[in-house]
């Protein structure tokens, strides 16, 4: 495919959920040229696209990519829509960027990746926050590579979530369909970020056993109708942020949580690596300062931490100190954070300074400017689903589910 000048890429975005109106929208707008806007909600999508510029407004997929002139689609709807709506894309020879996660079983995300590849069109499968697309994940990699840590020992990643009240405690505040729906996976595939960080340091994946409960069938949500009532009274395009006001807003909804709610996770990597990954979030505040939410790689030669200090990454020690660039005293490396948006006025940030939203909508329209692929294509994309969904198989047939996919990285 042929080079798009910088900032003319035509983009329709399906799904004018939360995170188009408080991340995506806001950025594309001044990125590219913002051509349609897709949702069976009408009216967000009006709203949409009154805030954010849009031509033109759908309320059908397909009638979007048939009259809308677009060169992409950022497909930002529920897990459930993703096999039919990419397809039905790469098949019209639109490029793809696609909301995480990439499918909830691996027959989709098979359906997915060989759809892409028959079309020859560009995909970028998300979450790019926790993966090569973040300082320092291509450092650490190329660290444990060289042997910095020393054998595979252990690791552990345990996702406990916010050292705060935020008021979503225990699952998110708003949104059953994208996180507590049998059709959404559940909290284990909006998790995608565990797999991806796991890749990202330690490489591909081998086998995965897993055991899964469902604790808590029940739970408070704050009602759908709240955030299209919120979207039509906003009127400002860098402030439309809603995950601001819900987590305060009044939870009087009750949902049905359909899927296992609490998973732990062995993997077992290629590189000899084997740890562990537990999915689930705590329903009472954490004392803050207290760890939370880290991954942690033990070596015979090293340590690696992912750290909860402000302004830091993550923090590494080897024996092999010729290595490490710059270590203290004690042995130790310590890596920034990258991209840090604290005093930028929107994109509004998300915590840690890393507006993976952003990043992963610049990757992508760079990737279509200067015909080129990322890293976090569809076979990037479909081994950490499989990471997810092979763990989702695990639980149910206590077997060890052994991985098909791969990655070179």
């Amino acid at each position: 495919m042929s080079k798009i000048e910088k900032g003319k890429v035509k983009v329709g975005v399906v799904g004018c959920g939360v995170v188009a109106s408080a991340y995506y929208l806001p950025y594309l707008m001044e990125r590219c040229e913002l051509v349609a806007v897709c949702d069976l909600t009408v009216q967000r999508a009006k709203d949409c696209a009154r805030l954010f510029g849009a031509k033109e407004v759908y309320a059908d997929y397909h009638e979007m990519l048939a009259k809308a002139d677009i060169d992409a689609v950022w497909i930002l709807t529920g897990p459930g829509t993703h096999k039919a709506f990419t397809i039905a894309a790469a098949e019209a020879g639109k490029h793809v960027l696609l909301q995480k996660p990439m499918a909830t079983d691996k027959e989709d995300a098979d359906a997915i990746q060989a759809a892409i590849k028959k079309a020859g069109v560009k995909c970028l499968v998300e979450p790019s926050q926790q993966s090569p697309l973040q300082r320092p994940f291509p450092k650490l990699r190329e660290l444990v590579k060289a042997g910095a840590l020393g054998d595979p020992y252990w690791f552990s990643f345990v996702w406990t979530g916010p050292d705060h009240d935020n008021g979503g405690l225990g699952h998110n505040p708003y949104g059953a369909a994208a996180f507590l729906t049998k059709e959404s996976g559940g909290i284990l595939f909006d998790y995608a970020y565990g797999p991806s960080q796991i890749v990202s340091v330690l490489g591909a994946c081998k086998s995965v056993m897993a055991m899964a409960a469902l604790q808590v069938p029940e739970r408070p949500i704050v009602p759908e109708r709240d955030y299209t009532d919120y979207l039509s009274k906003a009127t400002d395009p860098k402030d439309a942020n809603y995950w601001d006001a819900v987590v305060s807003a009044p939870k009087t909804d009750t949902a049905r949580t359909e899927a296992p709610d609490t998973y732990n996770i062995l993997y077992e990597m290629a590189s000899g690596w084997i740890g562990m990954f537990h999915v689930g979030r705590p329903f009472q505040p954490i004392p803050k300062g207290v760890r939370s939410g880290a991954m942690e790689v033990f070596g015979t030669e090293g340590n690696l931490y992912f750290d909860p200090r402000p302004g830091i990454h993550s923090t590494i020690s080897s024996t092999r100190r010729e290595l490490l660039d710059d270590p203290d005293e004690d042995g130790w490396q310590s890596f920034e954070k990258e991209g840090d948006l604290s005093k930028a006025k929107w994109p509004k940030p998300t915590p840690g300074g890393f507006n993976y939203y952003h990043e992963s909508s610049r990757e992508l329209l760079e990737c279509i400017e200067e015909d080129r692929d990322t890293l976090l294509d569809e076979d990037w994309g479909a081994h950490i689903n499989e990471m997810l969904s092979g763990a989702a198989e695990s639980a149910r047939t206590g077997k060890k589910y052994v991985m098909t996919t791969s990655v070179d990285w």
